[in-house]
């Protein structure tokens, strides 16, 4: 039983701000570094106190800049070319009042260099990112002596190209990441529709053949009520039978659990022929057929034992089963069937086309002499021998 405790508990904070409390915790680690550049400045006073408030601002620009751009990513959005443009301009100032304050403050000034560095490599296209951090490096690097009267420090070159390499690294990461994420949707979205193919075919399948079989019933019950009562109580009693069946094939299959079964329905293919006033000549054995090959065969038969009854007008249906062969053939139109139907460019026909691909096999209809279903595959992917 849940208690009233449990009722009002307060809900887990939504991902956007654990992402902020985490991006946060990120910049401000950061931006130690700069804590000794701005007390010493500000301790030793004079024009000095004024550089250090340049620090100050440029970290200030960084943090804010930063935190954007990291909550963009880490979200899975990537920056639009609005927000690229916006962070260029935030590095450009940050370089602004890195240069500016490098006379009073001397290399001290250049500690703001690995911060417009990240800005930038995070902030922009890959490719771009690195070309502007190099070529900001470089210009400070030949600026320093001009603007301090000494070389840049090796130290501060170095933590700014190590800096900027690292968040390129992270803002590639974060890019295979967002692609890889799409195509995980794109890859749910094909199984989806591919499971939603399947069920469309089983569910044609069984419903075709079920609903034929119950249409001819109930033809043939209404022409027997005046005629034969007894034998149309029969075919009453079939029909209702034929509709529970029908159910319970559609069910399971909506569960995903549904097998055919080959036996089952060859017998079930020579009541409705012999139903419908067809000779029907079929094995009495699938013993010898291949397993992995049973329940493709069992799905020919259905859409087979449909065909004959439903488009061919023959009086003859001749089944032969091999290991890895069937053969349905009937004596009705063939050719002169309805289009689409028994010249196999149907929806059944489609389905089990599909089904034998699926499996390493075929399917090929003749309709030259009557009706042919041919379906088979090479023995060699049977476990059999030439």
């Amino acid at each position: 039983m849940t208690t009233p405790e449990a009722t009002t508990q307060k809900p887990s904070r939504p991902r956007s701000e654990r992402l902020s409390a985490t991006t946060w915790l990120w910049v401000v680690f950061w931006l130690i570094f700069l804590v000794q550049p701005v007390t010493s400045n500000i301790t030793a006073g004079g024009g000095r106190t004024a550089g250090a408030c340049i620090l100050i601002a440029g970290g200030l620009l960084y943090g804010i800049q930063t935190t954007r751009i990291m909550r963009r990513m880490w979200s899975g959005r990537p920056l639009t070319t609005t927000e690229q443009s916006i962070t260029g301009l935030v590095a450009m100032v940050m370089t602004g009042g890195m240069l500016a304050a490098a006379p009073l403050l001397g290399q001290s000034a250049f500690a703001l260099l690995p911060y417009c560095v990240v800005v930038l490599a995070l902030g922009s296209a890959i490719k771009v990112g690195a070309t502007l951090a190099l070529s900001l490096c470089a210009a400070t690097y030949a600026l320093s002596p001009s603007l301090t009267g000494k070389p840049l420090e090796t130290g501060l070159l170095f933590a700014a190209l190590a800096s900027g390499a690292a968040a390129g690294l992270g803002a590639f990461s974060a890019a295979r990441g967002r692609e890889a994420e799409v195509a995980r949707e794109d890859a749910a979205l094909l199984r989806v529709q591919e499971e939603r193919n399947r069920m469309a075919r089983d569910l044609h399948d069984i419903l075709g053949h079920s609903l034929t079989v119950i249409t001819m019933k109930a033809e043939l019950a209404g022409k027997l009520v005046d005629l034969d009562p007894a034998k149309a109580k029969e075919q009453i009693a079939e029909l209702e039978q034929l509709s529970r069946s029908a159910l319970a094939d559609v069910r399971t299959t909506v569960s995903g659990y549904r097998e055919m079964s080959l036996s089952g329905e060859i017998a079930r293919a020579r009541t409705a022929l012999t139903d419908a006033g067809v000779r029907a000549d079929m094995p009495m054995s699938v013993d010898a057929v291949s397993p992995d090959l049973r329940e493709l065969f069992a799905w020919a038969v259905r859409e087979a034992t449909t065909n004959v009854i439903r488009h061919s007008g023959a009086s003859r249906c001749t089944m032969t089963i091999e290991p890895t062969r069937l053969v349905v053939a009937d004596d009705g139109r063939g050719s002169d069937a309805t289009p689409g139907t028994a010249a196999g460019s149907g929806n059944g026909l489609a389905g089990l086309r599909e089904r034998a691909e699926a499996v390493g096999a075929s399917v090929a209809v003749d309709t030259s002499d009557g009706f042919r279903l041919t379906v088979g595959a090479p023995p060699r992917n049977y476990g059999e021998t030439r």
